[in-house]
This record gives C-alpha cells, sequence and structure tokens, in this order.
C-alpha cells in the first residue's frame, strides 16, 4: 500500500504531528509512506524511520499553473490513501488531482466535496484539544476502519546526522562551552508573529541574571528575521553571550538545543524540538494556550500570566500587550532555577 500525508505548514505543527506518523506506521506496517511538505520543513522528518520517501515543494513559490501540474504529476506515484493534516481547501483539492483512490481529512471550509472520508472537525473550544491529539484523532478515524483503536505512543523524534552533531560538538569545545554549566539557550523569536514574544529588554535581564546568579553561559538562537531583536539584547546585555541568531540550519538548531543544560523561548517550533531532542524548557506563554501547543516532553515549566484577552492567537497585540508584559524576568528565573533544582541537568 502507498499513502500519502500531507504535513502542516509550520515548524511546530510539523513537530506535534509525528506521534501521528508514528501511529500511521502502526496501523500500516508494511506500507511504503510519503510525506509532502514544503521544502524548508523537509529537515524535521528526514531520517524519521516511520518515512520512507520525502516529497517537497514550495508552494509559496508555484504560480497556480505551476500547483496543478505537480499535484497532478503525483499520479504517477499511484498512492492508494491521503491523509491530509492540513486542514485547507488546496491540500484536499491536491489530493483530487493526484488521483488518490481514498481522501481522508477533516470536513471543513467546503473541502469535503474532495474527501472520500469526512471526518467531523473535533471541538476547539475551551479546554482547547492539544495540537498533538487533534492530528492523532483524524489517524485515529482511520485506525478503527482497520479495526485497531489504539493510540499511538505520544512522543516527538527528532534526527540528528551524526556529522552534524560532531560539527555542533566542536563548536562548544572551541567556545570551552563543554566545560561550563549550565549552559542555557535562549529562543528569542517566534515566527508566527510579535504576540507571542517576550520583550528584548527582559531576555536581556534575565541572561545577565544567569551569568551572575547561576555562573552559567547564554546562547541566542533566532531566525534570519530576527537580527533586530538580537541586536536589542545585546546591546543591554552587561556580559557578552554567544548568538547562533540566523546562523543554524534546523539540523544544527537541534543539535546545538540538544547540548543545552536548559532551553528558555517562547510558544515557538524551536521549543518543539527542544522537546524532541530532550532538553529541558522553560516556555513563556502569552496570546497562545498551552494546554494546545505545550511542550510533548516530561521537563517543562511554562510561564504565563492569565489575562481576560488572552489567549487571542494573534499575530500582532492591537491593544497593550499586557499578557506579555505582566510576565517578569523573575517569573522566569524562579521556573528556571527550579528545573534546575529538580532534574540532573548533566548531559551523559
Amino acid at each position: 500500500m502507498k499513502i500519502l500525508i500531507r504535513c502542516p505548514n509550520w515548524i511546530g505543527d510539523v513537530m506535534l504531528s509525528i506521534p501521528s506518523l508514528s501511529l500511521v506506521r502502526e496501523i500500516f506496517p508494511s506500507a511504503h509512506i510519503s510525506i509532502l511538505i514544503k521544502s524548508n520543513l523537509s529537515p524535521l522528518l528526514e531520517g524519521n524511520p516511520d518515512i520512507n520517501e520525502i516529497i517537497s515543494f514550495n508552494p509559496d513559490l508555484m504560480s497556480v499553473s505551476e500547483k496543478l501540474k505537480f499535484y497532478r504529476g503525483l499520479k504517477d506515484k499511484n498512492f492508494d490513501l491521503a491523509i491530509l493534516l492540513t486542514n485547507s481547501f488546496e491540500s484536499a483539492l491536491s489530493a483530487y488531482l493526484a488521483g488518490i483512490k481514498e481522501r481522508v481529512g477533516y470536513n471543513k471550509d467546503m473541502r469535503g466535496i474532495f474527501l472520500t472520508k469526512k471526518i467531523p472537525m473535533p471541538s476547539r473550544k475551551s479546554p482547547r484539544m492539544h495540537q498533538s491529539d487533534f492530528y492523532l484523532t483524524l489517524i485515529e478515524a482511520i485506525s478503527r476502519g482497520k479495526g485497531q483503536g489504539a493510540r499511538g505512543k505520544e512522543r516527538l523524534f527528532f534526527y540528528i546526522p551524526e556529522d552534524v552533531q560532531n560539527r555542533v560538538d566542536k563548536i562548544y569545545e572551541e567556545k570551552g562551552l563543554s566545560k561550563k554549566s549550565p549552559v542555557i539557550g535562549m529562543n528569542i523569536g517566534a515566527s508566527y508573529g510579535s504576540a507571542k514574544r517576550w520583550m528584548p529588554e527582559r531576555f536581556a535581564e534575565l541572561a545577565d541574571r544567569i551569568y551572575s546568579e547561576l555562573k552559567g553561559e547564554v546562547i541566542l538562537f533566532g531566525g534570519s528575521g530576527d537580527f533586530n531583536i538580537e541586536a536589542e539584547i545585546k546591546g543591554r546585555m552587561k556580559n557578552k553571550a554567544l548568538s547562533m541568531v540566523g546562523k543554524t540550519t534546523l539540523k544544527s538548531l537541534a543539535a546545538m538545543i540538544k547540548r543545552c543544560h536548559l532551553f528558555i523561548t517562547n510558544d515557538s517550533g524551536p521549543m518543539h524540538i527542544a522537546a524532541a531532542v530532550g532538553t529541558p524548557i522553560v516556555a513563556i506563554f502569552g496570546s497562545t494556550d498551552p494546554s494546545e501547543t505545550s511542550p510533548l516532553c516530561d521537563k517543562y515549566k511554562i510561564v504565563r500570566r492569565p489575562v481576560d484577552c488572552s489567549p487571542c492567537w494573534k499575530r500582532e497585540c492591537p491593544t497593550d500587550h499586557k499578557c506579555m508584559e505582566l510576565i517578569s524576568v523573575s517569573d522566569v528565573m524562579d521556573a528556571v532555577k527550579e528545573l534546575i533544582s529538580s532534574h540532573d541537568l548533566s548531559h551523559e
């Protein structure tokens, strides 16, 4: 049997879909499982043992005619089943154009006309369903049809090539980080929008407190869109932190986070990468709901100040951003100290 799974379009969502990929493998142990995913996200799933093939494409750079040609070209692969983890109308149309006989997805936004198995949308009201459960619920609808009801292991997996980890380990050795403890990663960005980002001046103060109170080392992480935030943080700090902002691939980012003793982050994709590589997490939540996107791991602390307008899930705050304003440096520092004291944060 040949299965095509259309993956989500954000780092965090792809990471949270990994338990669902494992469940598909459990249901169809001998199937050839292919993944359709944006090219920039494909490293997240490269090396995943539940996947046979990754088909990557760049839909944002393709014209309508190019997309139609690409989707129709998938006919040549003769897929038997399409599983759509995305909820868009286009993704359902793409499976139809690819001539895939069975097409399974959530029934919303008029896409049901292209689906052969329409799964009712789960309630997204409070308390919110975790995003990983949202994907698993879709797969479970397939498993019931196959006479199976058991849910797969809710675990994340991130394969780091040995050469990538070795290069990162060499950087840590050269910077003297391998002899320092704790080494704390600090993810300063969140690609969804500024509403999910804690303030740069507070990251700066927090980093200085880590140096003075914990005698630790701080590494700044972020994407190429976070250079302005990086500059503000570095300009405000009394100490000099190592910055890897805009300097990592997804694989090298994972390898570096794996070598950190602790990872402080906004609600973001790298938070879920940290969960996958086993690094303890202090996660700062403002405009989003931790019941929906909390890390899938055991070692984490959520720092959040509930306010009337949160969660709003907006990209930019239209008012006073008080969901983040109310989170003090001491709030985050207390969570850091609690995690450090409650877990052995040394790496083998």
